[in-house]
């Protein structure tokens, strides 16, 4: 009975590993992406830990079971699912998702990871939206889609630098701008005019961006934290903004013809300045309280005054003989709608061996003031060819020109429109009465005759291409080596004439400035990726990089110059000429590992050993950790339907930077010529200097619900910057003005949130919305310290105190006006008004340049092709300085030669008025100038709202574009800075200025009104 019931047991047992055997079983394929297989793809069994990838001709295997559920996944294409039934073999077909790019995240040196494998903070712009901002420079994409960015305008004229600022500010003397990387090349990120080398008077800024088609991007990623820019080293301390450009695809050859037509003026109208009676009116006045009791006359007899005394001041009496005509100077220099046209044709193909993308672009912008514009015409192309099974050559190449006609803005100076409109005098006629222009012997320029008779041009070429060889020595190593060349030529012709303005004293004036930098990154590296079991995926990546820097500067000028002849051949006196050669280089061994449990658990490290020549103390280490948990993987979160995305990460590592002028370390002479003889003249001291030092630190947590159509996402940020780069004073025994050393610390700290929201979504009619929020708080932790003594460095109109923030605003507090008097007044230190200005108390105002809050709101709707999408941003906590007061709102210029501010109509005239415009009165020979002197009255709260973009869009639907037999066919109307809120009334002017704080004068942003057609065939 016994061994009965033994062969009973031993027949059930084979039966069923039988039945089992019979159950698994090989699935095999191919998997494909428009016909050319896919290698690398991911296949994995849903439910479990089994998986395979497609090894290099798209084939796959895996041993499954019927009723499994296989899943093939890639990034950038959208998944494929497919359940197990009695065939052996399935082959796929994946297909890219349009909106799959905002999943996936481009990281440094390479890396493309899905955003739920990040474990620093970085953030995806798609190429559609910086394609979409109609400005001559695609970082302006980034304002209102990144929190904790802030970006503030140097200028509005088209081209001009931005200035950007990503979770505060890092450093007192070396740059605070990100890191700039394009197709993994570091680039320079300078200022390309050669007016601003050395000129007297500085000319519209030239950004690196400018000279980059935005519609050749396929997508920027701004890094923030040590996770994500420790492998940059000494240069990611403010971020990193990764641009990658558009590649080929394989599948049969598509084109993309997009063209745009607009025009735009300025975003804020700007102060109302005095009509040619207001500044009468004014002008009247201010004689009658200043010599009116001396001279024995009363306020109506000012008139004839002031004819018989002041006819020749400010062009008086030339102005009253003319009948009192009334001359907008403002209108003068106006652009009004400024044309901008853009034209993008873009072509891609290719085979399972090689691939192609190829464009040319042309685009044209002016500025809403006389005498600037913008062109820039380029090409570029990239290719790809399979040489083999193993080897991958990959190649591309960018080339534009651009041409700005530039203005000398920033500054006071009297050649600058921006500034002419502001304080030119309005009893000046824009021409003469024989109808010739009217041209002042002395004071400020007639800009309108100086803009079309001068010439200030900057001619810009630049080349990138990048080459790179990879070869697969096995499935999971891969070797790549890969050359890449920067090279800018820049080209700046500058001419005055003889007859009026800047040249008018030396006989015209000519200058010729050329400028090159050749910049060149080699980097040759493997990565290897391998499993341990089947849980333990790891991804390692190693890496040498070198990077050398030439840049030389050469320029000429001379005087003496005939009118029309605008060559610096033409010069024929004063010739003088300048040379400088600077060159840098970096040595960098990177070491990335990626680990990943089951996409539930990830932690990524990475390391890099740099080298630098711009320090004595050369060699340095950089680090970072960062973690992930994406607890919406856990089993025990799978049995609820709402959370589906939630997740914690965080990161923790070391930055420098090293971003200032080589060669400061070193004794450094400039030949001179003394007595007919050239001579030596020290002018640096030199000494041991390194990078400035900064640890990182960085968590987050995101969760989202329903499918992710509800997402929240919040983080922490802190950062301590220690070894400043300070220029440090010496005593003038030296010789020296100052020192460049390491001294002093700072830190920055806040909180940035993001929500995204689905409210709608359905075939036909969908509405999203979401905002981004972030602050940031800066203090300087220790200053430098100078003979024992820690240094506090107090300016005009700021002050850098440990435990405030840099340049956090200094000055008197403004008190108001004396009711009694019509003098101004300020808080002393008791905190009494007073009328003496020298006994006004200077204060800390509790805010500096630096926004404490930014952000941005969107809005996205479409209902069967028609789209909408809308964008406000936003600013506030901090404060801005009108620098320009002084003239708009001064006494005697704006009573004799120059203009001012309409507010000055609102001054005090007898006792008991109450108003903050003091009396108006003056001297013959000086003002007062204990009225415009640095105070509270022209500290302005920044706070503003901005609706930054606003598109309407229609895309035709199918059965029309098969008619037209095109792809794709999309019509829209897109709208920039269409609505200003500013929260200070008493700021005229528009409120986004530089990252200074100062109300400069130069052109504002814009707001433009753009019409679009973009054909896909």
């Amino acid at each position: 009975m016994r061994s009965k019931v033994k062969w009973t047991l031993v027949l059930f047992m084979a039966l069923f590993v039988q039945f089992s055997f019979a159950q698994e079983k090989t699935l095999k394929g191919v998997v494909s992406e428009e016909g050319f297989p896919l290698p690398g793809a991911t296949v994995v069994i849903k439910g479990t830990t089994m998986g395979t990838q497609t090894d290099l001709d798209g084939n796959y295997s895996i041993k499954v079971k019927e009723g499994d559920v296989v899943s093939f996944s890639f990034i950038g294409l959208q998944d494929v699912t497919y359940k197990v039934g009695a065939a052996n073999t399935y082959n796929v077909t994946m297909k890219a998702v349009e909106d799959m790019l905002e999943e996936v995240v481009v990281l440094a040196y390479g890396q493309v990871k899905t955003k739920n494998q990040v474990t620093g903070n970085a953030v995806a712009i798609k190429g559609e939206a910086v394609a979409a901002t109609p400005m001559a420079s695609a970082d302006q994409a980034l304002q209102g889609r990144v929190a904790g960015l802030q970006m503030s305008a140097s200028s509005g004229s088209p081209g001009a630098k931005q200035n950007i600022r990503i979770r505060g500010r890092n450093s007192m003397t070396a740059t605070n701008e990100p890191l700039y990387v394009i197709d993994g090349i570091p680039m320079y990120d300078g200022d390309f005019s050669g007016g601003n080398q050395g000129t007297d008077t500085p000319s519209t800024s030239l950004s690196l961006l400018a000279t980059i088609n935005p519609a050749d991007i396929e997508s920027m990623t701004v890094l923030k934290d040590a996770g994500a820019t420790a492998v940059y080293g000494a240069r990611g301390t403010n971020g990193v903004i990764l641009i990658t450009t558009k590649r080929g695809k394989s599948g049969a050859t598509k084109f993309n013809f997009s063209t745009r037509v607009g025009f735009q003026n300025n975003a804020v109208k700007g102060p109302r300045l005095l009509t040619s009676n207001e500044k009468e009116e004014i002008f009247l006045d201010g004689l009658y309280n200043t010599f009116g009791a001396a001279e024995g006359f009363s306020r109506e007899e000012a008139g004839t005054y002031a004819l018989a005394n002041y006819a020749k001041s400010g062009n008086y009496g030339n102005w009253v003989a003319a009948g009192r005509p009334n001359n907008d100077w403002g209108e003068y220099v106006k652009n009004a709608d400024a044309p901008l046209t853009s034209i993008n044709f873009s072509a891609t193909g290719g085979s399972d061996r090689h691939n192609f993308y190829a464009s040319i672009s042309h685009d044209k912008i002016e500025s809403t003031v006389i005498g600037s514009d913008f062109r820039r015409i380029g090409a570029s192309l990239s290719f790809m060819q399979k040489i083999s099974d193993k080897i991958e050559f990959n190649t591309s190449i960018k080339v534009t020109n651009t041409k700005q006609n530039g203005i000398s803005e920033g500054g006071a100076y009297f050649s600058n429109p921006n500034y002419t409109k502001l304080v030119m005098n309005p009893w000046n006629p824009l021409y003469n009465a024989d109808g010739s222009y009217f041209l002042p012997n002395s004071g400020y320029h007639n800009v309108v005759y100086t803009t079309k008779n001068n010439q200030t041009l900057n001619d810009v070429t630049r080349v990138i291409n990048s080459n790179s060889l990879s070869y697969a020595i096995t499935d999971d190593l891969k070797f790549t080596s890969s050359i890449a060349i920067d090279y800018t030529l820049a080209d700046f012709s500058e001419y005055r004439n003889p007859v009026h303005g800047d040249g008018k004293n030396y006989g015209g004036t000519a200058a010729k400035a050329v400028r090159s930098n050749f910049n060149y990154v080699a980097q040759n590296g493997l990565d290897y990726k391998f499993y341990l079991g089947d849980s333990h995926q790891f991804n390692a990546k190693v890496l040498v990089e070198y990077q050398k820097s030439k840049r030389r500067f050469l320029e000429g000028s001379g005087q003496i110059v005939l009118e029309g002849f605008n060559s610096l051949a033409a010069a024929a006196a004063n010739k003088d000429a300048a040379y400088e050669f600077l060159d840098d280089a970096n040595l960098g061994y990177v070491g990335i590992i990626n680990y990943n449990y089951q996409n539930r658990f990830l932690v990524d490290l990475t390391g890099r050993r740099e080298g630098s020549s711009k320090f004595t103390d050369r060699i340095g280490y950089f680090y970072s950790v960062g973690g992930a948990w994406n607890m919406h993987l856990e089993d025990w979160m799978a049995y609820q339907e709402v959370i589906s995305t939630m997740r914690f990460r965080g990161s923790y590592g070391t930055n420098g930077n090293s971003q200032i002028n080589p060669n400061q370390y070193v004794r450094r002479a400039d030949i001179v010529s003394y007595d007919g003889e050239a001579a030596l003249v020290p002018v640096q001291i030199g000494g041991p200097i390194g990078w400035e030092k900064q640890q990182k630190m960085d968590f987050g947590f995101m969760m989202g619900m329903f499918e992710d159509r509800f997402t929240l996402g919040a983080t922490y940020f802190e950062s301590k910057t220690s070894d400043l780069l300070y220029k440090k004073t010496l005593s003038k025994m030296s010789g020296f003005e100052s020192q460049m050393m390491n001294m002093g610390a700072m830190n920055n700290r806040g909180i940035e949130l993001e929500l995204n929201a689905d409210i709608v979504r359905s075939k036909d009619f969908n509405i999203s919305v979401g905002a981004n929020f972030g602050t940031v708080r800066n203090r300087i932790t220790e200053m430098p310290v100078i003979n024992g003594v820690e240094m506090e460095d107090y300016k005009s109109y700021t002050a850098d105190v440990r435990g405030h923030a840099v340049s956090e605003w200094y000055m008197p507090t403004w008190a108001g006006v004396d009711p009694q008097t019509g003098q101004p007044m300020w808080f002393d230190k008791n905190n009494k008004a007073t009328s003496d200005y020298t006994k006004a108390e200077s204060r800390f105002q509790g805010a500096s340049a630096l926004p404490k809050f930014t952000g941005g709101a969107n809005l996205h709707v479409d209902y069967k092709g028609f789209y909408l999408d809308g964008m406000f941003t936003f600013a506030g906590g901090h404060k801005i300085y009108e620098q320009y007061a002084f003239k708009t709102a001064g006494t005697t210029s704006a009573l004799v030669s120059s203009n001012a501010s309409a507010d000055m109509l609102d001054r005090w005239q007898k006792p008991g008025d109450i108003t903050d415009v003091p009396i108006v009165q003056f001297e013959p020979t000086g003002g007062n100038v204990n009225f415009t002197s640095p105070s509270t009255r022209f500290l302005h709260d920044g706070d503003y709202i901005r609706l930054r973009n606003v598109t309407l869009g229609y895309n035709f639907n199918s059965n029309i574009t098969r008619t037209l037999n095109v792809d794709g066919l999309t019509l829209s109307v897109i709208g920039t800075n269409l609505w200003t809120w500013v929260k200070d009334k008493g700021l005229n002017y528009d409120p986004e200025v530089d990252a200074l704080g100062y109300v400069n004068v130069a052109t504002p942003p814009v707001k433009s009104i753009v019409f679009s057609l973009n054909v896909k065939f």
